[in-house]
């Protein structure tokens, strides 16, 4: 694993609402967890992104509750990995190290902003 793909710190800032990694190359990324939660990887979530995308229907309404940015809990999946366990109970996204490295938020990184999370 490249040291710029490879995170030395990982912590949940749950009151700034922020992910904070620093990687192995000692560059530091803040993810607001808003945009974590929208860009989750699950296959479920990407499918609702796609159908969203896809939907011309302007009267398209959602009735159940909003998804929970609040973290509840957190956890390494193997040497590549994040799972975030959100307080609505969504659990099944896995955010690749890789991935969120190429989607810093810093100007340096994405002078442009954020783009939408990456597949690896």
């Amino acid at each position: 694993m490249a040291l710029q793909t490879r995170p030395k710190e990982i912590t949940v800032d749950r009151n700034a609402g922020l992910l904070r990694m620093t990687w192995a190359d000692d560059h530091a990324s803040e993810y607001p967890l808003r945009w974590l939660r929208a860009n989750c990887p699950c296959a479920t979530c990407r499918e609702e992104r796609r159908a969203a995308v896809m939907n011309t229907d302007p009267l398209r309404l959602h009735t159940g509750p909003a998804p929970s940015t609040t973290i509840a809990g957190a956890e390494l999946v193997g040497n590549y990995a994040v799972r975030l366990r959100w307080s609505d109970g969504h659990d099944t996204g896995i955010f690749a190290f890789g991935a969120l490295r190429a989607c810093c938020p810093c100007p340096r990184c994405n002078p442009s902003g954020p783009p939408p999370l990456l597949d690896e």
